[in-house]
């Protein structure tokens, strides 16, 4: 099951005996191994959790089997190349369980649902791409996802090289080793056609010689090209974490680009259409309704607010009592959580959004709607 559809299954699961555990460890930091502070940090908050959990019984024996469950795992299965470990568990169950190459923030709890904001935006963040590193013979494809290297292939043609002859038998000999170079450029050009079709990269970068990435670009179909986010001409004996790297600093550039060209799309829906609104009130309002497409919001939302059990209504603040259908069963919620928990529901895009001039031009939470606004 791919991410995307993992996430909301996540997102659409409740349970209230056992409650869900949502587990997120920074498992390492630089050179050093976080496996202590972890399970400190795990046995605090389980603590904390049992003193609220009161006289439920029950929900201690559930509560104690996950994060026994959980300091199990961290103690013996975790390997030393990963940074970021989100756990999902039902009791003793592992429900979900993912690792990453980027850090999380350590977080626990302990709902009738899972927390997902955080793999959420680790997700959007890093969503799966590709990086193709190529020279006239040989190339390699990285797939890249959750900001970590998940897979690789390799395509090696049998390109002749040039030896130095005269007259009509070296004009035919060049003629055949330029032939040779197309036709490899071309069997990667296919490959990485069929990889994206299985896979959907959003983003390719391209590294090589000028020559041949150029002839590449002519090589692939227009669907490839608009993926293509940059390049560079590098040496084909560079190190492999060097050639991420280097990628990595193309897609977060294309990134930081995207999120300028969907603020100015929705400034110009709001004052030229009604398929845009901006302001977090608003926002919420659209989003229950499942009328939202896509919704941005700041990546560094941290506040409050409310959520109604019976039509799903959120609200920037807490409230008892709903707005929308006037119902009692209100709860308070944390608003990223819960935006991202119903996003994943009806299927909305989401934007975490790091523009500075995000909350000055629009209010700190923006969507695109499917359909026009009321």
């Amino acid at each position: 099951m791919d991410l995307k559809r993992r996430l909301q299954s996540l997102a659409t699961m409740e349970s209230q005996y056992p409650h869900v555990l949502s587990v997120y460890l920074r498992c390492r930091e630089g050179g050093h191994d976080r496996r202590k502070e972890n399970l400190i940090f795990v046995k605090n908050r389980a603590a904390e959790i049992e003193r609220v959990l009161g006289d439920d019984a029950k929900g201690r024996d559930f509560l104690r089997a996950a994060i026994e469950k959980v300091s199990l795992i961290r103690e013996q299965e975790v390997k030393p190349n990963v940074i970021g470990l989100a756990l999902f568990l039902k009791g003793g169950e592992v429900v979900e369980r993912f690792e990453t190459a980027v850090p999380f923030e350590d977080q626990v709890a302990y709902r009738r649902f899972p927390w997902v904001a955080q793999l959420a935006f680790v997700a959007e963040e890093f969503e799966p791409y590709a990086v193709v590193q190529i020279d006239s013979r040989s190339a390699r494809i990285f797939e890249v996802a959750l900001g970590e290297l998940v897979d690789s292939a390799d395509v090696r043609s049998e390109v002749h090289r040039r030896i130095h002859r005269v007259g009509w038998s070296q004009m035919r000999f060049q003629r055949r080793i330029e032939g040779e170079k197309l036709a490899h450029v071309q069997e990667v050009a296919d490959m990485l056609a069929d990889l994206v079709a299985k896979h959907r990269y959003k983003r390719i970068v391209v590294a090589g010689p000028d020559k041949t990435r150029s002839t590449l670009l002519e090589a692939m179909t227009s669907d490839l090209r608009r993926r293509v986010v940059g390049g560079e001409r590098v040496d084909s004996r560079i190190a492999e974490h060097e050639l991420l790297q280097n990628a990595v600093d193309y897609f977060h550039k294309a990134e930081d680009e995207e999120e300028t060209h969907k603020m100015d799309r929705i400034i110009r829906e709001i004052h030229s259409t009604t398929m845009g609104v901006s302001g977090l009130e608003d926002v919420l309002t659209y989003l229950s309704r499942g009328q939202a497409y896509e919704v941005l919001l700041p990546v560094d939302l941290k506040q409050s607010g409310a959520q109604c059990d019976d039509c799903g209504a959120l609200f920037s603040s807490p409230t008892k009592t709903c707005l929308a259908c006037e119902s009692k069963k209100v709860v308070e919620v944390d608003l990223k959580e819960a935006v991202t928990r119903t996003a994943l529901k009806y299927g909305t895009k989401l934007e975490f959004v790091k523009n500075n001039d995000f909350r000055r031009k629009l209010g700190g939470a923006a969507a695109l709607l499917r359909s026009p606004r009321l």
